[in-house]
């Protein structure tokens, strides 16, 4: 029998984080062990929290790309299924039993994405209640005939990944806090070994939740510098790369007219802004990031 964990990265999000652990011990194929990775110990303890999984909780600097590292280093001596999931994506109840199926089935496969019902994070998100409604109207496989599709990129918000697959695979530290574009170059380091793929029997839905994300002006220098970053280091064509800094800028640039209510999106232009000034100037450090707050001379 393949052993199958599930993965949570999480800060500042504790409810959320509840209701996604409920949906896990729905499950039809309980997993066999739930990891819980958050910055600080408040984000963790909730008396909500479902205490039929067995469930493990450890700590890391704040980040997608190290949370995600630190379960992997905690599973490093396992064999089987690491599904890493967004705190606020709610797998459909059959999902763990699918994915192991799939993966029992097709050993070349090194990651796989679930159908996604719904993706709350390209809008403002999508309520508890809704999400919840959208699961229990969703057959198990929800695109009839079952399709695996082989893809190039896996998409951050819910990857099933081939423990044996990732000895020597993580995600780029260097890519702090959101980690913008973390997942393209692990889909890069991991396709070297396996297949990255689609899955139409799995599925669930992606809430968005806007609480807790990084803040326009961070989120809009990594939106520039990311791409260029990994286009060094190999991990992204340059015309995809720019493609996305083009678009990313022109809807920042048209849109902060007339903002979204749940978009910083003059937040996101100005960070843009700053992402082209470091590039110009030879400054290629996605960490920098982080100290968009802080006085930098020169």
């Amino acid at each position: 029998m393949t052993r199958l964990f599930v993965g949570i990265p999480s800060a500042g999000r504790k409810g959320i984080l509840s209701d996604t652990l409920v949906h896990l011990s729905r499950q039809v194929r309980r997993p066999d062990r739930v990891i819980l990775c958050t910055p600080d110990d408040e984000d963790y303890q909730t008396p909500d929290f479902d205490r039929t999984l067995d469930l493990t909780h450890i700590r890391a600097t704040k980040g997608s790309c190290s949370q995600r590292n630190a379960m992997l280093d905690l599973l490093k001596d396992q064999d089987g299924i690491l599904l890493i999931i967004d705190d606020d994506f709610f797998v459909h109840r059959q999902y763990l039993d699918a994915i192991e199926t799939i993966m029992q089935t097709r050993p070349d496969i090194a990651l796989a994405n679930g159908h996604i019902i719904q993706d709350g994070i390209i809008g403002p998100g999508i309520p508890v209640a809704e999400a919840n409604r959208m699961l229990d109207e969703t057959p198990a496989d929800p695109t009839h005939p079952a399709t695996v599709r082989d893809k190039i990129v896996g998409y951050g918000c819910n990857m099933a990944i081939r423990l044996e697959h990732a000895r020597d695979v993580r995600f780029d530290e260097n890519l702090p806090l959101y980690g913008w574009l973390e997942d393209v170059d692990f889909s890069h380091q991991l396709s070297k070994s396996g297949k990255i793929v689609d899955v139409s029997a799995i599925s669930g839905v992606h809430l968005g939740i806007k609480m807790g994300r990084t803040p326009g002006k961070k989120f809009g220098y990594s939106q520039i510098v990311n791409p260029i970053y990994l286009i060094r280091k190999g991990s992204m064509k340059r015309r995809h790369a720019l493609f996305l800094m083009a678009r990313n800028m022109g809807m920042n640039l048209t849109r902060s007219v007339s903002p979204e209510p749940y978009l910083d999106r003059r937040g996101r232009l100005f960070g843009n802004l700053l992402g082209l000034r470091d590039i110009l100037r030879g400054r290629i450090n996605p960490r920098a990031v982080a100290l968009l707050d802080q006085p930098r001379a020169g």
